[in-house]
């Protein structure tokens, strides 16, 4: 059944401060589980809108879980999920993808066997026209237009990482949701793919990512949570933090 999320009970609406813009996504006191064995311990995040946040930590920390459980992958045990105002726990993926959340998952989530184009056009799904989708994407990222016809499993990992969000970015997403960007990448590629990540949320698109590798990120980010053994154990901007970083990936 493909009920749209609505509002939940005992998740009262927090009002902002003054001289804040409310948040689009909160994450308040999220706890979750595998089989029995807890792995979220109450986190607290918040992303505003057209706002880039950082999601960081070491291996093991919590942050695709913590990505899963507000994508509707996962289930929340504890806590509430609020998105664009409305408590959104117990959703689906696809219901939460009509609100405008649009999850890059890590590895891609490519179909290598379609070409390029047939992999945009799934996009078509959303309401938005062939012709539309690959005007948007080719704008985002003009490698691609030469491209179109060739396998997607054929192509390069920076190229088929550009094809993952060039297919989320063809429906217009409120949030965007970054899992690992930099897998299995090279740098110079890396750079490249996150300076178009600062250019959609100065257009106004929020932005959600997990990045191991921290220091990529930093002069890219709004702001910075660090999470570790899952836990959020510090909230700043990404210079503020920075020097917390290889004490928590060093496991001190």
């Amino acid at each position: 059944m493909n009920a749209e999320p609505v509002a939940g009970p005992g998740s009262p609406e927090r009002e902002p401060e003054p001289g804040t813009q409310p948040a689009l996504l909160e994450l308040r006191g999220v706890r979750a589980a595998y089989e029995g064995i807890e792995v979220l311990h109450g986190v607290d995040l918040s992303v505003a809108p057209g706002e880039v946040v950082a999601l960081l930590g070491p291996n093991g920390a919590g942050k695709s879980t913590a990505l899963k459980v507000l994508a509707g992958l996962h289930p929340a045990s504890a806590g509430d999920v609020v998105l664009a105002g409305r408590r959104v726990n117990g959703a689906r993926a696809d219901d939460l993808a009509r609100l405008g959340l649009c999850l890059i998952p890590e590895g891609r989530g490519i179909f290598p066997n379609l070409t390029v184009r047939d992999n945009l056009w799934m996009m078509t799904h959303r309401g938005v026209g062939r012709s539309e989708v690959e005007e948007k994407s080719i704008a985002h990222f003009p490698q691609l237009a030469t491209l179109l016809d060739r396998v997607s499993g054929t192509l390069s990992g920076g190229q088929q990482q550009m094809l993952a969000m060039a297919r989320g970015l063809a429906t217009d997403p409120v949030l965007l949701v970054l899992d690992e960007l930099s897998m299995g990448l090279a740098p110079l590629v890396v750079e490249g793919l996150y300076e178009q990540v600062r250019e959609v949320a100065d257009k106004g698109t929020s932005i959600l990512l997990v990045e191991q590798f921290a220091r990529i990120v930093m002069n890219v980010a709004d702001k910075a949570a660090l999470m570790v053994q899952g836990h959020v154990i510090d909230t700043g901007r990404p210079r503020d933090i920075e020097a917390k970083l290889t004490q928590a990936y060093l496991g001190g």
